[in-house]
C-alpha cells in the first residue's frame, strides 16, 4: 500500500507542478533557479537548479505537514510564515540586485566553510523562502496531505504519501529551471550579461513578493482555468484511497465518485449532516448559526473552499449567478471555509477574502475540520446540493459542469414546488 501511495503522490506531485497554480512562481524558477545558473564554471552552474527545486519543497513539505500545528502552540499570528517568507524574498530580491545587500545577507553564514550563501549556494535559501509563499492547487492528493497536518493525523501513509508529492512537484519545477538554464546557455546574450541576469532575477523576486501581497497573482490566476483538474482528480484511482472516511459511508461513498465524475441526475446519498464546531459564522446576523433543518422546504448548496485556493475562485462567480437567479424561488447558498495552509485560518483574511470575491452568502469558518469531517469532503472545492427534504442529491468535485449542477438545482427546485 505505501508503494501506492508513493506512486499516488508522485504522479500528483508532477501534475500540481504543471499546473497553472505555479505561474506565480515560475518567473523566479526560469530567472533565478533557471537562467541565473549558466555559468563558465560548470560546477557552480550546476548546484543552482538543483539547490531552488530542493529548497522549495523541503519548505512547503515541511510547513504544509507540522507549520499549522507548531503555530498552534506558539502565540504567534497563523499567517506569520507566510509572512516572513514574503520579507525574505524582498531582502534576497534586493540582494540580487544591490551587491552590498548580498553580502550583507551572506555575513551570519560566514563560519560556513567555502560557501557563499548570496550566489550560487544562495539558490537554497530562495527555495526555502519560495517554499513559504507556494500555494498549488488544492488536488485530492494535497487535500489529504494539508488536513492530515492540520489535524495532527500524520501516520506513516501520511508521510510516504507528502514523500511522492514533493518528489513529483519538485521534478516538475526542475524541469521548468533546467529549461530556462539550457536557454540561457544557448543564448550568448545571455552569458555575456550575468550581471543583468542577477538584477532581472531580483526583479522577479520582489515583483512574486508585491504579487502576493497585493493579491495581484489571485487576479491573474482566476481568468486561468484549471487545465490539470481533470488528471488531478483521477489520480486517486490509480490505487487505494488516500482519505479515511469518518462520516456516513452512503454520502462518503458518492464524495469519492464525484472525484472522477458529477452524477449526470439527482441521486440519494442520505441526509445531509449538520455544520459541529464551527469557529464562526460570517455574513449571518449576529454572527447566528445556520441551522439546515430550519432550511427545510428549500433547496440549499453547500460549497467547501478556502480562499488561496485558484480552483475555488473559479467556481465562486458561478455559485454568485446561480444565487442571484434562483434565490426568489427557493435556493439558499451556505459556504463553509476549511483552511488549507495556516495563513488561511485567520478570521479577518477570511472576511477580506470573502469580501474581495464577492462571497455574501452565510460562511461557516471551519478551523477545526469538523464540518470537513461530517460531510466527508475529499478536495477542495466541492459542492453539496441538498433537496428540500433534507437528503444530498448532487455533489460535484473541483471546477466545470457548470450547466449540469444547475439543472439539478433547477430540478430540485421544481420539485420542491
Amino acid at each position: 500500500m505505501n508503494v501506492n501511495l508513493a506512486l499516488i503522490g508522485l504522479v500528483g506531485g508532477v501534475i500540481t507542478g504543471l499546473s497553472p497554480c505555479i505561474l506565480p512562481v515560475l518567473p523566479v524558477i526560469l530567472l533565478s533557479g533557471g537562467a541565473q545558473g549558466a555559468r563558465a564554471d560548470t560546477s557552480a552552474r550546476g548546484r543552482r537548479p538543483y539547490l531552488v527545486v530542493a529548497g522549495l519543497v523541503l519548505s512547503f513539505s515541511v510547513f504544509t505537514l507540522v507549520g499549522t500545528l507548531v503555530l498552534a502552540a506558539l502565540p504567534l499570528s497563523q499567517a506569520v510564515i507566510r509572512w516572513m517568507g514574503l520579507g525574505a524574498l524582498v531582502l534576497l530580491g534586493i540582494g540580487l540586485i544591490v551587491p552590498r545587500v548580498e553580502r550583507w545577507l551572506e555575513a551570519p553564514f560566514s563560519w560556513i566553510p567555502q560557501r557563499r550563501v548570496g550566489t550560487e549556494d544562495g539558490g537554497f535559501l530562495l527555495g526555502l523562502a519560495l517554499g513559504t509563499v507556494y500555494v498549488p492547487c488544492a488536488g485530492p492528493v494535497l487535500a489529504a496531505i494539508a488536513v492530515a497536518g492540520a489535524t495532527g493525523r500524520i501516520g506513516a501513509g501520511t508521510l510516504v504519501l507528502t514523500g511522492g508529492f514533493a518528489l513529483g512537484t519538485g521534478l516538475s519545477l526542475l524541469l521548468f529551471a533546467l529549461a530556462g538554464r539550457a536557454v540561457a546557455e544557448r543564448v550568448s546574450a545571455f552569458r555575456r550579461r550575468q550581471r543583468a541576469i542577477r538584477i532581472a532575477s531580483g526583479v522577479a523576486v520582489l515583483g512574486l513578493a508585491l504579487a502576493l501581497t497585493f493579491n495581484v497573482a489571485s487576479v491573474v490566476q482566476r481568468v486561468i482555468p484549471d487545465y490539470t483538474a481533470a488528471l488531478s482528480h483521477g489520480i486517486e484511482r490509480l490505487g487505494p484511497p488516500v482519505h479515511e472516511s469518518t462520516g456516513d459511508p452512503l454520502l462518503a461513498a458518492c464524495v469519492a465518485d464525484s472525484l472522477y465524475q458529477a452524477p449526470e441526475d439527482v441521486q440519494d446519498c442520505g441526509p445531509a449532516p449538520a455544520f459541529p464546531q464551527v469557529t464562526r459564522w460570517l455574513n449571518t446576523p449576529g454572527g447566528q448559526p445556520v441551522d439546515l433543518a430550519a432550511l427545510r422546504g428549500k433547496v440549499v448548496l453547500v460549497d467547501f473552499w478556502t480562499f488561496d485556493c485558484i480552483n475555488c475562485r473559479h467556481v465562486i462567480p458561478h455559485i454568485d449567478s446561480w444565487y442571484r437567479d434562483h434565490h426568489s424561488q427557493g435556493l439558499e447558498v451556505v459556504s463553509v471555509h476549511t483552511p488549507e495552509y495556516a495563513f488561511e485560518r485567520e478570521i479577518g483574511s477570511v472576511q477580506a477574502a470573502a469580501g474581495r470575491l464577492g462571497v455574501g452568502y452565510p460562511i461557516a469558518v471551519d478551523n477545526d475540520y469538523a464540518s470537513w469531517s461530517a460531510w466527508n469532503v475529499l478536495a477542495w472545492p466541492t459542492i453539496f446540493v441538498v433537496d428540500a427534504s433534507g437528503t444530498v442529491r448532487y455533489i460535484a468535485t473541483g471546477e466545470g459542469r457548470y450547466d449540469q449542477t444547475e439543472r439539478v438545482i433547477e430540478t430540485l427546485l421544481r420539485q420542491a414546488g
